[in-house]
């Protein structure tokens, strides 16, 4: 008892370490069970439902826009590599403490040329898919581009009607 009694503090300072590493490991089995079942991206099939759901596709809509996302994917995905690879290589830069300006000069340009690239991959995507839509759909699939790029036609036509609809008429929610 005396041992105890000497290094009291010792003996705490001990425990409290053992149950933070019971935590830490119960919490990483119980978080890499949950993050492995679940991705970011829904699989292809259930996006192409859903999407074929929301603009009410037929079955031989839902096929053509399943090759129309297939072949975006083909394209936008080393894209969307290359973006992140090069979004890295200037947060690297700046991350020193003599940063090249010349160099981030150049990665920002890359950069923006593979925002361009991308761009033109959507417009592409966006004109085959309105091809395989009626007019009802097509006003569906612009909404759905609306929301996805962070301009809800909701948002305007309030913004507008804050201003007592000065400036545009009514059937006219355009981004700004």
């Amino acid at each position: 008892m005396n041992f105890f009694q000497k290094y009291r503090y010792i003996v705490w300072v001990l425990i409290l370490l053992v149950v933070i590493n019971v935590a830490a490991l119960v919490s990483f089995f119980l978080f890499e069970k949950t993050g492995s079942s679940e991705s970011c991206c829904p699989p292809q099939e259930k996006q192409v439902r859903s999407f074929s759901n929301e603009l009410g596709l037929s079955a031989v809509q839902t096929e053509k826009v399943t090759l129309i996302n297939q072949n975006y994917k083909a394209q936008a995905e080393p894209i969307a590599a290359e973006i992140k690879k090069t979004r890295g290589a200037i947060l690297n830069e700046l991350e020193q403490n003599q940063p090249d300006t010349s160099l981030l000069n150049r990665l920002s340009e890359e950069f923006s040329v593979l925002q361009k690239n991308i761009q033109k991959e959507n417009i592409r995507q966006y004109l085959e898919l309105k091809k395989v839509c009626n007019a009802d759909q097509i006003q569906r699939l612009s909404a759905l581009y609306r929301d996805l790029y962070g301009c809800p036609m909701q948002a305007n036509a309030m913004k507008h009607k804050l201003r007592h609809g000065q400036g545009k008429s009514k059937g006219q929610a355009r981004c700004e």
